[in-house]
C-alpha cells in the first residue's frame, strides 16, 4: 500500500470493508492504463518511462532490438521531443501526453503516404468524442481547436525496397498542460483540452481509450479497408478546406486554396489561375 501511496493513490479505511480508493495519480500510471484498456488493444506491450529523451526514439530502439509488438511508449516528461521537419516538441512534466505506437507492418511503402492523416482523423475523433470539444485535422500532421495547435503527430519508418519494416506513430497532446507554462512563442498558437474545457482531464482513461482507437484504426490501415472511410469522414474534419493557404516548399511559396485531398493523401491546391498542383510535402499556414 505504501508502494501505491508513492504512486499518487491514497485509501481510506472503512469499518468492517477494508480500504476504499480515495485518490488516483494525476500523471501516467500503468496499472491504470491496463485498467481501463478495451479490448482492441489488449495485446499493446506498454513502456512507461518517469523522463525520456523521445518515446519516438525510443519505440525505434524496441523494433530495433526486437521488442514484441504492438508496443505503446509513454512517457511523464521528453527531454529531446521532436515534431515535424525536425523541430522541437515543448514536452514538460506538466500532465500531457507523449506516446509513440511501434509496429511491424508489413505493408509497401507506397501504402504511408495516407498513414498519417488516416491516424489523424481517428485521434480527431477520439480526442472529441471522449473531451467533449470541436477539433479537426490541419494537413498533414497537426490537430487543431479554433485555429490553435493541440495535438501533432509524427510518423517515422525504416522501409526496405518493397516492404515497410518498422512503423512508429508519435503523438504530442496537449492535455492538463498550463498557458502560463508555455514560451512565450507558443501561448499564441497553441492551447490544451485543460484550457479549452476549465477542468483537469483523466489522463489514464483517455490514453487507454486512445489506445483501443489506434489500434482498431491500424488493424484497418493494414487491411486496406480504411480508404473507402479516410475519402468518406476527411471533409468533416478537414481544417483547410476551401480556404486560402500558403505554402512554403524549402525556399519557395506559393498560395492557394486547399481543395481537400487525393487518394494518396496529397493536398489539392487550387493556383489563382484556376489550375491544381498535388502537394506531397511542405508547411502550409493559414492565410485568411
Amino acid at each position: 500500500m505504501e508502494k501505491l501511496r508513492l504512486q499518487g493513490f491514497d485509501f481510506e479505511a472503512v469499518r468492517s470493508k477494508g480500504y476504499r480508493l480515495t485518490r488516483r495519480p494525476d500523471s501516467l500510471n500503468e496499472a491504470l492504463i491496463q485498467a481501463s484498456l478495451p479490448r482492441s488493444a489488449s495485446a499493446l506491450k506498454i513502456v512507461v518511462k518517469e523522463e525520456i529523451d523521445s518515446t519516438n526514439t525510443e519505440a525505434e530502439r524496441l523494433l530495433a532490438n526486437g521488442h514484441e509488438v504492438p508496443a505503446l511508449v509513454l512517457a511523464r516528461e521528453q527531454t529531446e521531443g521532436r515534431g515535424r521537419l525536425g523541430r522541437q516538441w515543448h514536452s514538460p512534466e506538466n500532465g500531457n501526453l507523449y506516446a509513440s505506437f511501434a509496429f511491424r507492418p508489413a505493408v509497401s511503402p507506397a501504402r504511408l503516404s495516407t498513414f498519417t492523416l488516416w491516424m489523424g482523423i481517428n485521434i480527431c475523433e477520439c480526442v472529441n468524442a471522449f473531451f467533449r470539444v470541436d477539433s479537426n485535422v490541419k494537413w498533414p500532421n497537426d490537430l487543431l481547436i479554433e485555429g490553435k495547435k493541440v495535438a501533432g503527430i509524427l510518423t517515422e519508418a525504416r522501409m526496405d525496397a518493397d516492404q515497410t519494416r518498422d512503423l512508429v506513430l508519435g503523438i504530442g497532446l496537449n492535455i492538463n498542460g498550463a498557458y502560463e507554462d508555455w514560451p512565450l512563442e507558443l501561448q499564441a498558437i497553441a492551447t490544451s483540452i485543460r484550457q479549452e474545457t476549465g477542468q483537469a482531464q483523466d489522463l489514464n482513461r483517455f490514453t487507454a481509450a486512445l489506445s483501443g482507437r489506434v489500434m482498431l484504426a491500424y488493424e484497418q490501415f493494414v487491411s486496406d479497408a480504411f480508404r473507402p472511410l479516410l475519402k468518406e469522414k476527411w471533409p468533416s474534419y478537414d481544417s483547410l478546406e476551401n480556404r486560402e493557404v500558403s505554402l512554403l516548399q524549402g525556399s519557395s511559396r506559393v498560395t492557394g486554396i486547399a481543395r481537400g485531398i487525393d487518394t494518396h493523401g496529397a493536398l489539392i491546391l487550387e493556383r489563382p489561375d484556376g489550375s491544381q498542383a498535388q502537394i506531397r510535402a511542405g508547411e502550409v499556414s493559414i492565410e485568411k
